[in-house]
C-alpha cells in the first residue's frame, strides 16, 4: 500500500537532547558562580541566590538525566503515517498513546491556542465530532507542510490550516460573551 507521509523517531534522540540540556544547565550554573559576584555589591542577596542555585541545580540535573536514561533504555518509536485510507499515530513518550482513523472520517485538522492556559493543541476532528490530539509540535524534524499535503491528498475534503504555524485563538465561552457585549467579536 502506498504511503503519503511517514515520520518515525526513536526516543534515543530525545535522550540525547535531554543530556545536552543538562550540560547547558550545568554551564549556566557554573557561569552564575563565576560572573554574578562581579555584577552585584549586595553579598547577602548573592549568597542567598547561590545557596538556592546550589540545591536547584542537582534537582534539575537529576530530573533531566533521569528522563534521558529512561528514554535511552526504553527507546520506543514515535510514528505518524498517512496512507490513502488511514492515519496512524503512535507516541509512547508519556502514556503509550496510539490510535488509527480512516482518512475518510477526518473533517479537519485544527491548530488552536487556548488563551486561558497558554497551551497549543493540534487536533484531528472526525465526522462524529470526536477529536484526536497530535503532539507533532514536540517533534524535531516533523515536516508539517508534507503532513498537511498528505492528508489533503488522501482526502481532499479535509480542512487544514492555511499556514503550518498558525494557531487559531480559542477563548472560553464566558470570554466570548463579554467580547461580544463590548463589540470585540471574533
Amino acid at each position: 500500500m502506498a504511503t503519503y507521509f511517514i515520520f518515525t523517531r526513536k526516543q534515543r534522540s530525545s535522550a540525547l537532547l535531554l543530556i545536552f540540556n543538562a550540560g547547558v544547565a550545568f554551564l549556566l550554573y557554573m557561569a552564575a558562580h563565576k560572573y554574578l559576584p562581579d555584577l552585584t555589591s549586595d553579598k547577602s542577596a548573592l549568597t542567598q541566590l547561590l545557596d538556592v542555585l546550589d540545591i536547584a541545580i542537582w534537582v534539575v540535573e537529576a530530573i533531566l538525566l533521569g528522563l534521558a536514561l529512561w528514554f535511552w533504555f526504553e527507546n520506543k518509536q514515535i510514528r505518524v503515517c498517512v496512507t490513502p485510507t488511514t492515519l496512524f499515530y503512535s507516541d509512547p513518550t508519556f502514556g503509550d498513546v496510539s490510535w488509527q482513523v480512516k482518512v475518510s472520517d477526518i473533517t479537519e485538522l485544527k491548530q488552536v491556542s487556548d488563551t486561558t492556559q497558554e497551551f497549543i493543541s493540534n487536533l484531528i476532528v472526525l465526522k462524529n465530532g470526536e477529536k484526536k490530539q497530535l503532539m507533532y509540535g514536540n517533534y524535531r524534524g516533523f515536516d508539517r507542510r508534507a503532513f498537511f499535503d498528505a492528508l489533503v491528498l488522501a482526502n481532499s475534503n479535509i480542512i487544514v490550516p492555511e499556514s503550518i504555524y498558525s494557531y487559531k485563538i480559542q477563548r472560553p465561552s464566558w470570554a466570548k460573551r463579554i467580547r461580544k457585549k463590548i463589540g470585540l467579536d471574533e
